[in-house]
């Protein structure tokens, strides 16, 4: 992984350990994919989607690739 997609990695996980302590796992997943949708920039979104899709999401937690399986571009 480039140092750029892991800092991304790292910042999705980290959204998505707060997220995770919603027992709902469907709304945890929406408010990972809100927050990213919200608060990252085109280019970080466009960056994280990609390594989902190319690098199966690679050290990603299971709920981040979920909820960026969800952002549209």
């Amino acid at each position: 992984m480039s140092m750029k997609i892991e800092k991304l990695v790292r910042m999705a996980n980290d959204i998505s350990n707060f997220f995770d302590a919603d027992p709902d796992k469907i709304i945890a997943a929406d408010g990972v994919k809100n927050h990213i949708s919200r608060s990252w920039e085109l280019r970080m979104r466009q960056a994280i989607v990609e390594h989902l899709n190319s690098h199966d999401g690679e050290g990603l937690s299971p709920l981040a690739k979920t909820a960026i399986a969800q952002i549209t571009i």
